[in-house]
């Protein structure tokens, strides 16, 4: 049964996570009482009338709610506009192709007629890939989900092509019904689409295993203004540079994806995982560095800092005898900022859990068993639809992501802590601020983080704005990318000359421009619009 999306929130109606009173007591003693943000009704909102289109081919819808449900995606200004009913770029209409060859006419009659195209997958985009531009050219979002489902399995060769819109349920799914699987699983999973993840470059729970999607990227099939563009899976080619990876990362600027063929793997066997606390994030990390340079690596690789950990430990709800040894163990002088690592595999590497168990005792972590493990999860993918409770309670929360070399990481991670400290001074609001480390590689790692503060409705926008822009230039003048799979989108489009060089960006500019050369695919994402 098809379930209905949450208008203005994450997830779909059917679902409800409310944090626990621990989590509220915690963070209204760290930061005080913030004003709480409800939700509002779609019936608050005042429309513009629809510009005039050009006839497009396939279903395309002009009414309200359609306009109203497509504008935009999941970032902390795309909610707080939402929920103060005061988001005011809306499509002139939202389109649903059922076939490359609908999406592919839509694409060169917008060219020919000067329509603005945003293509839109799962609509999970944390940094404004999805939302409407400010565009004065009328605007449609492409939907794809109906672009669904397994297209063709290559068994013998490992190699699964889906409809872009597919999203992670169905494609595991399908794969399990043949004996496969692909293990790529963001936090997005149940809502978000393949077509999504090659289009922002997106890392799973399981990337440290897996690979980033671009890893698992065989081939793609593109509609452009000029026409179709097929990449086909090959397992390896010196044929120039690898167009495949370009694509990966492209966000709609460069064509919309319409079918994705992905490297598989056989279904695994039962999957192994360990809980281990660290003293400190010191004796976590090196743990983590050394397990990254011997193969077979973890599919999951995840270690809290202090702070993580412990308001982890007021999320849970537990027994009365599993809160007793949980506060005990806390209350021990040594593990009193104490770090959680969660590792985990299948397969093979799943045979070395308890191996990693052992050696992670010997450089002073104490293994908790499989028990926390399997219960992040099973509840990791409603982890999201927390921020929504949270800011029902008064409290503004985001996250933000980077990565950098081993040797850089600790640098990095305390600039950030400075940098949203010295911001949150600034504008007199105190914040409470938690990393973990995952995705982890040989040559380095990401750094999650999430920060809250209390809301002030009037100047929520200006106090969010104040702390991002703090975290990005932290990041990179620590050497840190912009992003490490949330993408780059509109948010941080102003930002990636600075990652890539002004060499990269004209080159990037080029590309878009021959690909695209009136302007109407997904204008501002990557770079500012009026850059093109």
């Amino acid at each position: 049964m098809k379930r209905t999306r949450r208008f203005g929130g994450w997830g779909f109606t059917d679902t409800k996570v409310l944090p626990p009173p621990a989590a509220l007591s915690l963070l209204e003693s760290t930061l005080g009482k913030g004003e709480a943000l409800p939700e509002a009704s779609p019936e608050l909102f005042r429309l513009p009338k629809p510009q005039k289109l050009p006839r497009l081919s396939g279903e395309v819808k002009t009414d309200g709610l359609a306009r109203l449900s497509y504008c935009c995606g999941q970032s902390f200004p795309d909610l707080l506009s939402l929920r103060t009913a005061s988001w005011r770029r809306f499509p002139d209409a939202v389109a649903f192709p059922v076939s490359h060859e609908e999406v592919l006419a839509l694409v060169q009659r917008a060219s020919e007629q000067g329509v603005v195209l945003v293509p839109r997958g799962g609509g999970t985009s944390v940094v404004g890939g999805v939302s409407v531009p400010e565009d004065p050219r009328p605007v449609v979002v492409v939907s794809l989900e109906r672009l669904s489902g397994l297209k063709s399995l290559d068994g013998r060769s490992g190699l699964a092509t889906f409809g872009a819109g597919t999203p992670g349920p169905e494609v595991e799914g399908a794969l399990s019904a043949n004996g496969f699987r692909l293990g790529h699983e963001p936090q997005s999973f149940e809502l978000s689409t393949i077509g999504g993840w090659a289009a922002t470059r997106s890392a799973g729970h399981r990337s440290t295993g897996v690979g980033k999607i671009e890893d698992l990227v065989a081939g793609v099939e593109v509609a452009l203004p000029s026409g179709t563009w097929r990449l086909g899976p090959l397992p390896a080619s010196a044929a120039g540079p690898e167009l495949r990876k370009i694509l990966c990362g492209s966000e709609g600027r460069l064509g919309i994806l319409t079918s994705v063929t992905v490297r598989v793997q056989p279904q695994s066997v039962q999957e192994q995982g360990l809980a281990v606390l660290f003293p400190s994030w010191e004796e976590g990390f090196e743990f983590c560095r050394k397990l990254l340079r011997e193969e077979p690596f973890p599919e999951v690789l995840r270690l809290s800092d202090a702070a993580e950990t412990e308001f982890g430990r007021h999320l849970v709800t537990a027994g009365w005898a599993a809160t007793v040894v949980r506060d005990f163990l806390f209350s021990i002088r040594r593990f009193s900022r104490a770090c959680l690592l969660l590792v985990g595999a299948s397969g093979k590497a799943g045979k070395l859990v308890s191996s990693w168990g052992r050696e992670a005792r010997r450089l002073g972590g104490l293994p908790l068993g499989s028990g926390v493990y399997r219960r992040w999860l099973q509840e990791r993918f409603k982890h999201p639809y927390l921020r929504d409770a949270f800011l029902s309670s008064g409290f503004g929360v985001d996250t933000f992501e980077t990565a950098a070399p081993w040797s850089q990481l600790p640098r990095l991670k305390e600039a950030v802590r400075a940098g949203l400290e010295r911001a949150a001074a600034t504008l007199s609001i105190p914040i409470l601020l938690l990393c973990h480390l995952s995705h982890a590689y040989p040559d380095g790692a990401s750094l999650y983080f999430t920060f809250f503060w209390p809301l002030r409705r009037e100047e929520a926008l200006f106090q969010w704005q104040g702390l991002k822009r703090a975290s990005l230039e932290a990041i990179l003048q620590a050497g840190g990318t912009v992003s490490h799979h949330h993408g780059v989108g509109r948010m941080h489009a102003a930002y990636l000359e600075r990652e890539i060089g002004p060499q990269g960006l004209q080159a990037l500019k080029a590309l878009a421009h021959a690909l695209d050369p009136a302007g109407i695919l997904n204008p501002g994402v990557l770079f500012p619009a009026e850059q093109a």
